[in-house]
């Protein structure tokens, strides 16, 4: 048991170390398949069911809706990432709440959000505030912590938007450590070219990593059935999807090609009440 354990901890560190030397040495930002299919684009797509982790100012508003979410880094089970969100409706704004775990038993980290958004006529805005719990196996500790968010949005037509989002604007750090949590900013815009066919295109600046240039597509083949695709810059990566959408239900799935690490494959499932 002790040989199995000290197998899995020695596996754990060397991908994250493999994944670091590519520029990926944190869980994702943008969340859902439907979103890694367009190249882990969102924060200019409205009403999504992970507008909470994308941009909360995009945070749905036509109902109350939960969704859960897997993506499994190149199929290895110790770098997985899980999460779920609530999003509903009051009088007063649209509020969310979600948690994301990144790793596993050796090695995690947990983020708890909650969030609120609300409107100008087409202008939108939104705040969240997180916990982020890290642990390290070992003797290695524990730390956490808490980070604020916020994102914009604006309708500037029917058929196009706009949207921004920063990240950690308070620079938290874990513990009494000078470890700094992500810091990032981003900004994209999304446009319906016809009722069946919506283009998105985004920069993303992580304070710690080069610029990177996300894009993607999204078609409607048949009614309620999409298919996507979608590219990054820094780090390269090409990915693919589809997605059925139903009055009471969601359903997407999704494929990103890592270059050179491999394919990763990513699934969710949202419903409305």
């Amino acid at each position: 048991m002790i040989q199995r354990i000290q197998l899995n901890y020695f596996v754990g560190v060397l991908l994250l170390a493999t994944l670091g030397a590519y520029g990926q040495v944190q869980a994702q930002t943008s969340l859902g398949a439907s979103s890694l299919a367009m190249g882990q684009t969102g924060v200019a797509v409205p009403n999504t069911n992970w507008s909470l982790f994308s941009n909360v100012a995009m945070m749905p508003t036509d109902g109350n809706r939960v969704s859960f979410y897997g993506f499994r880094y190149v199929g290895i089970s110790e770098i997985t990432d899980m999460a779920a969100n609530l999003t509903t409706q009051t009088s007063w704004g649209t509020l969310g709440a979600g948690i994301h775990r990144y790793g596993f038993n050796l090695f995690n980290e947990n983020r708890f959000l909650l969030a609120y958004k609300n409107n100008l006529d087409r202008f939108y805005y939104g705040a969240s505030v997180s916990y982020t719990h890290i642990f390290q196996g070992g003797d290695y500790g524990a730390a956490g912590a808490i980070g604020f968010d916020l994102g914009l949005a604006a309708e500037i037509t029917d058929d196009l938007w706009f949207g921004a989002r920063a990240t950690n604007l308070n620079q938290p750090t874990y513990g009494d450590t000078d470890e700094e949590l992500p810091r990032e900013l981003a900004t994209g815009l999304s446009y319906m070219l016809t009722p069946e066919a919506l283009v998105t295109a985004e920069i993303v600046k992580d304070v710690m990593f080069p610029l990177s240039f996300r894009s993607g597509v999204q078609f409607e083949i048949i009614q309620s059935l999409f298919i996507r695709a979608g590219i990054t810059t820094q780090p390269e990566t090409y990915s693919f999807g589809f997605g059925y959408k139903s009055s009471r239900w969601d359903v997407n799935f999704a494929l990103q090609q890592h270059n050179p690490l491999g394919l990763s494959p990513a699934l969710d499932l949202a419903v409305k009440f």
